[in-house]
């Protein structure tokens, strides 16, 4: 099960993001998959509410976009769907061509909440 690496990998980003930025809680994480990727969704959902406890992202919800595999025809360069076209363009026929999205994954934003009014930070 993979997810739970990546889940453990996508924290760290959002725990970095967040010091980084001055974040003392996350609400909400927002990431991007490949429909190549392989991410089962409920695995990643899984694994991320058991890596988040006692974190800044402990109370965050987990939202994921899958992003079609496209192809660019290396031709007439048309751009289409791997998934309903494989690798021959629907405009000239020719086979081949380069992928350029479907196999990524990515944090696309993070949502949170700052130190509150009126705290001191000179400790």
């Amino acid at each position: 099960m993979h997810e739970l690496s990546l889940a453990q990998n996508l924290l760290d980003i959002v725990c970095r993001a967040a010091e980084e930025n001055g974040l003392q809680r996350i609400t909400v994480v927002s990431v991007v998959g490949g429909e190549l990727g392989g991410i089962v969704l409920d695995a990643l959902q899984f694994g991320f509410e058991v890596t988040k406890k006692g974190t800044v992202a402990e109370g965050a919800k987990l939202l994921y976009r899958e992003l079609p595999a496209l192809i660019r025809c290396n031709f007439c360069n048309h751009e289409f769907s791997w998934k309903a076209y494989g690798y021959t363009c629907p405009r000239c026929s020719h086979r081949g061509g380069e992928m350029f999205q479907g196999n990524e994954f990515y944090v696309e934003y993070i949502e949170g909440d700052g130190k509150e009014e009126g705290t001191n930070d000179t400790n």
